[in-house]
């Protein structure tokens, strides 16, 4: 029988050397940034409904860990919407528990309603800004994410979704300005790191890079 013959470049090391980059690859695919697949975007125009309950203390008709004799059902984000559709807190609560079970539409809906009531709500503009995002909508998410930044400069997430969304743009300095100011406010966040040596790399700045790439396996491992 003839076996047939590696390729001469799959020695162990190189097999290793691509398992690792392999690994890094797909989880940089998990994180939050990950763009819809065209399945998730199908899903986004289901009219799904939230039926979770709020936290104890947040139901109407008494405080956490009181125990009435007959208890009502517990209230949901919809129930307590449908009492109060300007309750941007729950808007947001809402739109976020959307997004992650890739409803993008209706989560959208409920963010541009929370903004309505509050343009300036830090929250809620990153929560849209990273939605759009997750859609591959990079131009859109932009005037969010600089809003958020603006109206709450101290939020990492506004600032590392705004390098994100400029480095999808090919805005690369401002991109690195962007993650520069994540990694002020954290420094020993992976990711921003990472993502800043990535923009450093397409700088043509790979000293700088392999630096911030350094710093990033560092505080991944901490």
């Amino acid at each position: 029988m003839i076996r047939k013959r590696e390729p001469r470049w799959q020695s162990a090391a190189d097999r290793a050397r691509v398992a690792a980059e392999l690994i890094e690859e797909a989880a940089s695919l998990t994180d939050e940034s990950t763009i819809a697949s065209p399945a998730d975007v199908a899903r986004a125009g289901l009219p799904p409904p939230i039926n979770v309950e709020l936290p104890a203390s947040a139901r109407p008709g008494g405080e956490a860990g009181s125990a009435p004799d007959a208890p009502p059902a517990a209230p949901t984000l919809d129930d307590a919407l449908e009492r109060e559709p300007d309750n941007v807190a729950l808007l947001v609560e809402r739109a976020a528990r959307l997004g992650a079970a890739a409803h993008y539409s209706a989560a959208q809906l409920d963010y541009e309603r929370a903004l309505q009531v509050d343009p300036a709500h830090g929250e809620a503009l990153t929560g849209l800004g990273v939605l759009l995002s997750r859609r591959g909508l990079w131009s859109e998410a932009l005037p969010h994410l600089r809003r958020a930044t603006e109206v709450d400069p101290g939020r990492t997430a506004a600032w590392y979704y705004l390098g994100e969304a400029l480095n999808h743009v090919d805005d690369l300095a401002a991109a690195q300005a962007a993650y520069e100011r994540a990694v002020e406010l954290e420094p020993r966040n992976a990711r921003a790191l990472h993502r800043l040596g990535i923009v450093l790399d397409r700088l043509n700045r790979p000293d700088e890079a392999t630096r911030m790439y350094r710093r990033s396996r560092e505080a991944a491992a901490r």
